[in-house]
This record gives structure tokens, C-alpha cells and sequence, in this order.
């Protein structure tokens, strides 16, 4: 993604690497991301749809910060868990000359990758970001 309107910084780019139906779980999908930042690279403040996220950082360093708790630094190896409902309020590169790469995978609810939105219902932007 381009930067947005209210940065100039760099987007996040994703990659969708697989979207399954849960079958012990119906109703509920599977969705693994690759994340990337590029040095300097951020994403708006957002929620992810009601789903569950789990982020395992791949390489560099990843800023993260959730429910207006102080951001914390995840570095190469380290993970966290966001619930449904968490709002990401910092989502960062932590570094300005190195980039940042993640693996995503969300549990969500298969409706919402059915919408009309498709994937781009899976970050729920804030309002007053853009």
C-alpha cells in the first residue's frame, strides 16, 4: 500500500499465503499474512475484524502497541497475540534503514472475508486516520 493520507511513511505490505474454512470450526476461517514493512514503515491505528491475530516477527524489529498500553519492541523469533476486539493503536518498523517481516495468521469469522470488502475487511482502519 501507498502512504496514507495522514503519513508519510510508508504503508504495510501483506500477502495473503492462505485462507481456509475451518472444519472443527465452522463458521470460522484460518488466514495466514506476510507482513512487511520497509525501513520506516508503519500502519493507521486499526482492529482486525473480530478475529484473533497472531504475529511472529521473521526479521527485524517490530513496534507494537494495543489498547493505549506503552508500545513494546518484537525482534526476530518473538510473537504476540492480539484478541478479537484489540485495537492497534502503533504499528511500526522500529528501524529506519532496516525492513521488518512478519507471518499474521488470523482466526476470523468466514463472513467477513465473504463481505463485500473481501481481505480489506480484515484491517479496520480508524476513522479519524484517514
Amino acid at each position: 500500500m501507498d502512504s496514507g493520507t495522514n503519513n508519510a511513511r510508508p504503508r504495510e505490505e501483506l500477502k495473503v499465503l492462505y485462507d481456509y474454512e475451518l472444519t472443527n470450526a465452522p463458521g470460522k476461517s484460518i488466514v495466514g499474512l506476510e507482513l512487511y514493512y520497509k525501513p520506516d514503515g508503519t500502519s493507521p491505528p486499526h482492529r482486525h475484524a473480530g478475529a484473533t491475530a497472531v504475529a511472529y516477527v521473521v526479521e527485524g524489529e517490530f513496534l507494537s502497541g494495543m489498547n493505549g498500553d506503552p508500545p513494546q519492541v518484537y525482534t526476530a523469533g518473538q510473537k504476540f497475540v492480539e484478541r478479537p476486539g484489540c485495537h492497534h493503536t502503533v504499528s511500526d518498523n522500529n528501524s529506519k534503514t532496516n525492513p521488518m517481516k512478519a507471518i499474521v495468521v488470523l482466526v476470523v469469522d468466514t463472513a467477513v472475508l465473504k463481505s463485500e470488502k473481501g481481505y480489506a475487511a480484515l484491517m479496520e482502519i480508524d476513522d479519524a486516520w484517514e
